[in-house]
């Protein structure tokens, strides 16, 4: 239940996607507007002194309400200074005008036009009063806001246009245009008497074509207009100094001396800092820096807070005071808010740019592996050729009508790319080209070099490399081939001729000596072995045909393997001990079952036994043992050889290979490789070690937890 458990919560880990960038972005935005919002409150608190001290940020705001309310107060300069709308308020105020300010008394009431003042504040320190002054008139302007916190930037300004500075800005309507034929100059005109200076331009391509090479006259007789071969043929153009322009016919120009320009007044010649043509609505305006501030009623005005503040007034007073108080409570708020977010911000930035990273790449390998495997080559030079063209179709599009030396830059940086990888593709291709010529002459070591190849030509070449590695490979398998098959025929030839020569030479003798002689039965003692042993070689040769074809059929059982090998070692331990063998078990009680076929398994135990028994050095120990893993179990049988093992465990494996190469030992070669033959068919594994005369066979089954006590052997 444990483990399920566990398996359970992999399987919900696996299930929960880690969030992705379009998350921490997100995330990163809302920390990071949350930590801006409450920087920019910090810095706003600090303007007005809120980290000096309370009474500071307190006076701030009320100077800055006041200010609004003053300029309130005079924007009504004419009448009473809003008296009326501001009595009944928090806002105390006095107004007074005067040319020479310190020649009034400011304690006496009688020298205020208007006073809401206390008079313990006009007798008192006048130092701590809200002071504003300015000069009004007919060109005053007044920005204020009475109604909404945290009022406005408030001011007065006496410009008769305020753009942010003292500059006039003025319009004038156009009236017509005039061309001065005697200083071949030509003007706007317009409805208030100015003149500014334009730039006439004449295109008469359509003159020449017909008068080619002949005169004409620009003017009538009279020079009063233009004559009838100009207005009839001609295109004129109106430019003004900043490149505008419009066409218009000749009748729209009036053709007069530069005299007649005396009725107006020149725009060059005017105070204006600039001007602007606007054809599209026929208008020139013209800036110019007034001379200085308008002249009007200089006025005084001192103001005050109302102490204790009348709550019953819903001016802004009124209304700012709780917020101050809640401000001074919380100024720290923004600060401990701002660095909490601030590194929040900073870590959602951190995982954000880590899974943005992380998504490129994914990106980047998704797309170099569709283009590299589901992008056929030619439509790879298609999509080239539509960039290459592209490009050049962008050059062109920005070089028109503007510098043809734009397309030739453009020409050349395309000239010095596209031949250099034109040049790089051939020498690549050439060596592709070579490589394929040696491997079809046979030259199998000689693989085309890939290095510092790109793209197609890389793989055409890996590919040319593969296969000339594939052809070694089936080659080396072929002349293998060619070799078993030879040492097969002489070795079979040399283990089927030897005991037909003795059945032979002891038929020879059984003929020659008569019916009753006593050695007969030793002849034909040694007829039966060697039948029996002739038998026993067709008999292993025709099953390791049928497990190296795949005719051999198993049926796999669960089976305990502990029993099978108790009994198969049982059947041995006498002749093992008439070789002198000393006989090592290592079987575990705990029983290790495995999926197999019986017969089969037994087999493959007395083919290694038998090999034991034979091959191994008198006086010398064999090991079997048994271990149990959780996937597998496996059997282990060492021994030590009498000859010395000059093969590999490649060649040991192999079809009648013997351990001695002088083929003097019984047994016919075919026993370790009927055993590989059997271990593949039942899904195991054989495994051979040789090391100096240590031989070694591990045998691995795939291990089954539980069966039924019924199935096992």
């Amino acid at each position: 239940m444990a483990k399920k458990d566990e398996e359970k919560k992999d399987d919900g880990k696996k299930g929960r996607r880690k969030p992705g960038a379009i998350f921490w972005l997100i995330m990163t935005i809302i920390t990071g507007a949350i930590a801006m919002l409450s920087i920019g409150a910090v810095v706003g608190l600090a303007q007005y002194g809120m980290y000096d001290n309370d009474d500071t940020f307190r006076k701030n705001v009320n100077d800055r309400l006041l200010k609004n309310y003053a300029v309130y107060a005079l924007s009504d300069y004419e009448d009473d200074f809003n008296l009326d709308r501001l009595q009944n308020t928090n806002f105390k105020y006095a107004v007074y005008s005067t040319n020479d300010p310190s020649s009034v008394n400011l304690e006496r009431e009688s020298s205020y036009i208007v006073c809401t003042l206390p008079r313990d504040v006009l007798k008192g320190d006048k130092a701590d009063l809200f002071k504003y002054s300015a000069t009004l008139g007919q060109y005053s302007y007044f920005q204020y806001d009475i109604e909404t916190l945290p009022g406005s930037y408030a001011y007065v300004t006496n410009y008769a246009s305020y753009n942010d500075s003292n500059i006039v800005l003025e319009e004038h309507t156009i009236s017509g245009f005039i061309y001065a034929w005697n200083t071949d100059c030509a003007y706007a005109v317009t409805y208030d008497g100015f003149y500014f200076p334009v730039t006439l331009s004449m295109d008469m391509s359509g003159m020449f074509a017909v008068y080619r090479g002949q005169d004409f006259d620009l003017y009538n007789d009279s020079y009063t207009d233009w004559s009838e071969d100009i207005k009839e043929l001609c295109n004129m153009f109106i430019y003004s100094d900043n490149g505008d322009c419009i066409d218009i016919v000749p009748e729209d120009i009036k053709v007069c001396k530069a005299d007649e320009l005396s009725n107006y007044v020149s725009g060059a010649k005017s105070n204006f800092e600039s001007w602007k043509i606007d054809f599209e609505n026929w208008v020139i305006s013209t800036e110019k820096i007034a001379d200085e501030i308008a002249t009007g009623k200089d006025c005084y005005l001192l103001a005050c807070v109302a102490d204790p503040l009348n709550m019953e007034s819903n001016d802004l007073f009124t209304r700012a005071d709780p917020w101050i108080n809640r401000a001074c409570q919380l100024k720290y708020l923004p600060i401990v808010s701002g660095v909490i977010f601030g590194i929040l911000t900073l870590i959602c930035l951190g995982y954000f740019l880590i899974r943005f990273f992380a998504f490129l790449k994914k990106s980047w390998k998704f797309l170099s592996y569709q283009w590299r495997e589901n992008v056929g080559l030619l439509w790879r030079a298609i999509l080239v050729c539509i960039v290459c063209t592209g490009a050049e179709f962008l050059v062109l599009v920005l070089a028109y009508n503007e510098a043809e030396e734009l397309i030739v830059i453009g020409w050349v940086i395309q000239t010095l790319v596209l031949i250099p990888v034109f040049i790089i593709a051939v020498l690549q291709l050439n060596k592709i080209v070579k490589g394929t010529q040696r491997l079809a002459n046979g030259e199998l070591h000689t693989p085309v070099d890939t290095k510092n190849m790109f793209y197609d030509f890389k793989k055409i070449g890996d590919g040319i490399n593969s296969s000339s590695v594939g052809l070694e490979k089936a080659l080396e398998g072929r002349m293998k081939s060619e070799r078993f098959k030879t040492e097969l025929i002489s070795n079979v030839s040399h283990d089927i001729k030897t005991p037909l020569t003795s059945i032979i030479s002891y038929v020879e003798l059984l003929k020659e000596q008569p019916e009753d002689e006593p050695a007969n039965r030793e002849y034909l003692g040694t007829l039966e072995r060697q039948a029996i042993k002739l038998k026993k070689l067709l008999e292993d040769l025709i099953e390791a045909s049928k497990a190296q074809t795949g005719n051999l059929k198993a049926e796999l059982t669960p089976c305990n393997v502990n029993m099978v090998l108790h009994q198969v070692i049982g059947e041995y331990e006498e002749r093992l001990a008439a070789q002198e063998l000393i006989l090592k078990i290592h079987v575990p009680e705990e029983p290790i079952n495995i999926m197999a076929d019986t017969k089969h398994l037994q087999r493959v135990l007395d083919n290694l036994l038998v090999n034991a028994a034979k091959y191994s050095q008198p006086g010398t120990r064999v090991y079997i043992n048994l271990t149990g893993g959780t996937d597998n179990a496996a059997i282990e049988i060492k021994n030590t050889s009498r000859e010395p093992l000059n093969l590999t465990s490649d060649e040991l494996l192999e079809r009648f290979t013997r351990g001695d190469s002088s083929r003097g030992s019984e047994g016919n070669g075919l026993g370790l490789s009927i055993a590989q033959s059997l271990m593949e068919l039942m899904n195991g594994k054989l495994n051979l070690v040789v090391d100096g005369d240590l031989f070694k066979v591990i045998l691995l089954f795939p291990r089954v937890t539980d069966i039924p006590e019924n199935n096992n052997p």
